[in-house]
This record gives C-alpha cells, sequence and structure tokens, in this order.
C-alpha cells in the first residue's frame, strides 16, 4: 500500500499526545506496531504506548498539504535569526543569533538548551549567552500560536568572555509547520539583559549594574 493509492491513512493515537499518520507497515498481534509516516520515516510502537488505532481520511490530500496533527516527539533543532530594538535608559540595540538543542516532548511542549550571539552595536561587544529553553504550541494544527521562554546567562567574547549576566528572553508568535518534524517561527519577544555600566566624570568612574532592555523580532526554523 502507498500514500498515493488510497484516500485513507493509518492513525495512531499515543497515550503521550502525540498522533502519528502513515501506513502501518508491520503488526505483531498485542505487541507492537510499525508505522511510515510520509515523508519516508518509520517508528516502531509497543501496544502499551498506544491508546488507539485508526483509519482516517487524508486531510488536504488534493492540495498537498500536511495533516492537523501537531509536531511529533523526539529531537528538536532550532536556529533564529532576528534584531532586536533598544528600549528604555540602557536599551541597545543588537542582532541576534540562536542555536537549540531540545526534545518535542509531544505535540504542544520542547525543552531544550541553547547558545547563540548578541552582537552591540554601540559597545561593539558581542556576548554569547547559555540558556534553557521553553516552548509551547497552543493548537495542534498545521499553524498555531506559539510561546518561548529563555533564560540563562551571557559571557563576553570580546573581554576573555568574562560572565556579564543574566538573561531572560519571552517571545510569543505564530508557528507554521512543513512537514510533520519541522516548522517555520516568526516571533516578537522583549530581552532582558543583565549588565555592567560605567559613568566617568573628571574625577572617578562609578560601576553600576542595569537591565538592558530590548523589543525583539525574529525568524527561525525548527527541525
Amino acid at each position: 500500500m502507498s500514500f498515493g493509492q488510497s484516500n485513507y491513512q493509518d492513525v495512531v493515537y499515543l497515550k503521550n499526545g502525540s498522533i502519528i499518520r502513515g501506513v502501518i507497515i508491520e503488526q505483531v498481534p498485542n505487541k507492537s506496531i510499525k508505522i511510515e509516516t510520509a515523508d519516508r520515516s518509520v517508528f516502531v510502537y509497543q501496544m502499551d504506548e498506544i491508546e488507539k488505532l485508526t483509519k482516517e481520511p487524508i486531510q488536504g490530500k488534493s492540495g498537498g498539504s500536511f495533516s492537523n496533527s501537531g509536531l511529533q516527539s523526539g529531537y528538536k533543532g532550532i536556529v533564529e535569526l532576528g534584531y532586536q530594538i533598544g528600549t528604555g535608559d540602557y536599551g541597545m540595540d543588537r542582532l541576534k543569533l540562536n542555536i537549540i538543542n531540545g526534545y518535542q516532548l509531544n505535540p504542544y511542549f520542547s525543552l531544550g538548551l541553547g547558545t547563540g550571539l548578541r552582537y552591540y552595536f554601540d559597545a561593539e561587544a558581542a556576548l554569547i549567552p547559555i540558556f534553557a529553553d521553553f516552548r509551547a504550541n497552543f493548537m495542534d494544527n498545521n499553524v498555531s500560536p506559539y510561546l518561548s521562554l529563555g533564560v540563562g546567562y551571557s559571557f563576553d567574547a570580546t573581554n576573555s568572555f568574562e560572565g556579564v549576566g543574566f538573561l531572560l528572553n519571552p517571545t510569543i508568535g505564530v508557528s507554521f509547520k512543513v512537514s510533520e518534524k519541522s516548522a517555520m517561527n516568526v516571533g516578537l519577544g522583549y530581552e532582558m539583559q543583565r549588565m555592567k555600566f560605567f559613568y566617568y566624570d573628571w574625577y572617578s568612574i562609578d560601576e553600576f549594574t542595569e537591565n538592558s532592555g530590548a523589543i525583539s523580532i525574529n525568524v527561525g526554523i525548527s527541525f
């Protein structure tokens, strides 16, 4: 049986909330099933992992769209690029790059560990953040609003990787699914970077710590 020969597909509903659509190519009664998805990935599940098995019409087959199931569980990589516009008395414009390695827990939630780059134009400084990344998709559809939260600490690559300070980066946006495991993301967020500032006068140099805030506009891909 092939995907082009039928208007129906096998659908596996897992107890962890994931939904897998494709063709069951092997089944061991009361033990396990093997299913091949439209992108030719093959997955094996034990029967005690499965909530139910069904056959359903292939949604949007004539238009070539993907099914409504959300992203499948497993490894999740994310690359994001963005521009950040400084706000407040201590905000500075900067470029943003995030590279995140994580795990898709189910169609809605993922966790990851990330690094990247922030280049501050005014200070001519490059900071390297290390952060934890949490993401939530609000809908199990091809297009879904999402929320992400990055929490970590940054280091100054232009000053012997000296510690800079706490980093917080909440983002809201829209995710556009392009396959069972990949999506395009467009987001708008706010980044708060704790860092040192210096005030010079004729007689002394004062050092103080403040939050450098910025509105963050970014696009990315998860895979």
